[in-house]
């Protein structure tokens, strides 16, 4: 498999997800993000996978804290694992 560019952005509570400047979903839930990565194959080993700094202000998008969604999106890579 090809290197892909992944970026994670965090919008509205939850996370963008987009694969090589595509959209490739939006969640909500750490369940709703690990179905984004299992779908698109998303891998930290085989991919290049960037948070944007919205993911480090994530309180400023609707998450409790700025913890939030680094918390989010490291769980569904480890449910995912």
């Amino acid at each position: 498999m090809t290197e892909r560019f992944v970026c994670f952005n965090a919008e509205d509570q939850g996370i963008r997800v987009t694969v090589e400047h595509e959209s490739a979903g939006w969640a909500d839930s750490v369940e709703a993000l690990t179905a984004i990565l299992m779908r698109n194959s998303i891998s930290l080993s085989t991919d290049r996978c960037f948070n944007s700094s919205d993911v480090d202000f994530a309180s400023e998008e609707g998450f409790a804290t700025d913890d939030d969604a680094h918390t989010m999106i490291n769980s569904a890579f480890e449910a995912f694992s």
